[in-house]
């Protein structure tokens, strides 16, 4: 959380941008996407044989490199906040379009389950994909 921030300051609503594109990363793309490709698939070409999910793969693991990267940058001064935050916009951009093809991938109701128990069951990650995985088993 953030303190003593502007909440119409530029980080203040990237912060606020970028947790809720962990949320929806995280019950979507992550448990979601896993559960749904594992146990509900439509037995068509595989999803990593696919542009649109390679695409998003490589832009996915450049986000998270370049993220760290970027602040090692800043901490040693050799560039500017301002300039990593104007990278960090461009890759939350690029990233979050290079999804969008993914989602269709995603069974909803999994990754809402998914969400809802990350609500109710705090800190239970294995319990959690465990109990999405048995509704996957039940619906698929």
């Amino acid at each position: 959380k953030l303190h003593n921030v502007d909440p119409l300051s530029l980080i203040a609503i990237m912060y606020r941008i970028k947790k809720y594109q962990y949320l929806f990363y995280k019950h979507f793309l992550l448990h979601g996407l896993n559960v749904s490709v594992a146990l509900c698939a439509n037995g068509g070409r595989p999803i990593v044989r696919e542009l649109f999910f390679r695409t998003y793969w490589i832009g996915l693991n450049t986000a998270y490199v370049m993220e760290f990267f970027m602040q090692s940058l800043v901490k040693r001064r050799y560039v500017t906040q301002r300039f990593m935050l104007g990278m960090n916009i461009f890759l939350m951009a690029v990233t979050t379009v290079a999804a969008i093809p993914v989602v269709s991938q995603v069974c909803i109701p999994l990754a809402m389950a998914s969400w809802a128990l990350n609500i109710l069951n705090r800190n239970q990650e294995l319990i959690n994909v465990a109990i999405v995985t048995g509704i996957a088993i039940i619906i698929c």
